[in-house]
């Protein structure tokens, strides 16, 4: 009997250890949550950091502003921005602040300014690749303002807060081929890669001076945009369109819609969108044609005199969106007409698109370079290839198979 009542003090005992309490415990009021990243060049320090901040129901937002913060159109967010020299120091300025920890676990995007761009990311990516809160998922954009300045002008139309809105715009790339999705580790990988160059979405905010007086575009299909320049007139001023270019962990260049739809197709990441073309059957009028792929884009790289040579194949499925009456889809010599027609149309688009990314950009942002890295016996011997630099040379042969969708569901009465 006496050996039970000594078993259970000891274990009362021990369980008053256990029972530690939640003194340390922290909720979700005691915290700030980040959902955009902003990161400018700076004018007294390094940096220009910028964080909006979701602003939780029935909290008190004003708590959380410096006398320079700028509430954005949205009450469901406000942005505090700060001078210095890395993100880890601002946001500890911020941290001493406002009166919730900033945690960046539910950041969703980290926009570069294109000024910050042009002199090279690779320290400040290595600083919040490093960070154990900032998912390697969150999409990275390179805006053709400064960042402070487009977190400030998001202004969701259908969503509730910039959350949703950041966590749903990017979707846009399955079912148009106007953005390619990328996310911090592939800028992070792409930049130590040896194989491939960077990119990264481009990104501005839309007003009337930024619109071109006359798209005079010299590429090959109609409807030529970039971020900044559509003409589009909404609400949300912010435009999330195009490619930004990188060589090494510097801005090059920057790719149109047509362009990055290009890339997708060459990379084997297009879902499907929308192109417009002449029509070739009556003058001074045009064709919309829906396009996926149907199977996997091949490519064969070869070397010649010691540049590359580069072949790719290219199978797309199609259907025409405009119909008149100069179009039979009934008929198999018009089919085949248009099928040679959109063949040759894509095969041109692509190949310049190939010749700018190397020729003016000197960037092999499609990583052809693990196509033609199994042709070196050593990794010496890769090295002293140095692909990257060689990849201005290469020269291209691309074939494309399209295919339109018969029009058996129209006939004529």
């Amino acid at each position: 009997m006496n050996i039970k009542k000594y078993l259970l003090m000891f274990i009362l005992i021990l369980s008053s250890f256990l029972l530690t309490g939640c003194n340390n415990a922290e909720g979700v009021e005691t915290k700030a949550y980040v959902i955009a990243m902003g990161i400018d060049k700076g004018t007294t320090k390094e940096l220009n950091l910028s964080l909006q901040i979701a602003t939780l129901s029935g909290s008190n937002s004003s708590s959380g502003e410096s006398s320079g913060a700028s509430k954005s159109s949205s009450e469901a967010s406000t942005v505090i921005s700060v001078e210095c020299n890395t993100v880890d120091s601002g946001i500890n300025l911020i941290n001493s602040y406002i009166s919730k920890k900033i945690n960046l676990s539910h950041c969703k995007v980290i926009i570069f300014s294109e000024e910050l761009a042009n002199e090279g990311l690779s320290n400040v990516i290595y600083d919040l690749i490093s960070n154990i809160e900032i998912r390697p998922q969150c999409h990275v954009l390179i805006s053709k303002c400064n960042s402070k300045d487009f977190l400030e002008q998001v202004s969701p139309i259908f969503e509730s807060n910039p959350a949703n809105y950041y966590e749903r715009i990017f979707s846009s790339a399955e079912y148009t081929g106007y953005v390619a999705n990328v996310y911090l580790y592939d800028l992070y990988n792409s930049i130590l890669s040896t194989t491939s160059q960077a990119i990264a979405i481009l990104s501005g905010i839309n007003t009337d001076s930024t619109h071109p007086q006359n798209n005079n575009s010299s590429n090959i299909l109609d409807g030529n945009y970039k971020a900044d320049e559509t003409p589009i007139e909404s609400k949300n001023r912010i435009e999330i369109i195009g490619t930004a270019v990188f060589n090494d962990d510097k801005l090059v260049g920057e790719l149109d819609n047509i362009e990055t739809m290009c890339h997708l197709i060459i990379s084997n990441d297009l879902d499907s969108g929308t192109i417009t073309i002449p029509n070739p059957f009556k003058a001074d009028s045009n064709l919309s044609v829906f396009i996926n792929t149907n199977k996997d884009t091949t490519h064969k790289v070869s070397l010649v005199n010691g540049y590359p040579y580069i072949e790719c194949n290219v199978n797309v499925v199609c259907d025409v969106l405009s119909m008149d009456t100069t179009i039979d889809l009934n008929d198999i010599q018009t089919i085949n007409f248009l099928n040679s027609y959109v063949s040759t149309y894509l095969e041109n688009a692509l190949s310049s698109y190939l010749y700018k990314t190397s020729r003016e950009f000197r960037a092999d942002i499609d990583d052809f370079g693990r196509y033609a890295i199994v042709k070196y016996s050593t990794w010496n011997d890769w090295l002293d290839s140095d692909w990257l630099n060689n990849y201005q040379n290469a020269f291209f042969k691309v074939k494309v198979n399209a295919s339109i969708q018969e029009g058996y569901l129209f006939t004529k009465i």
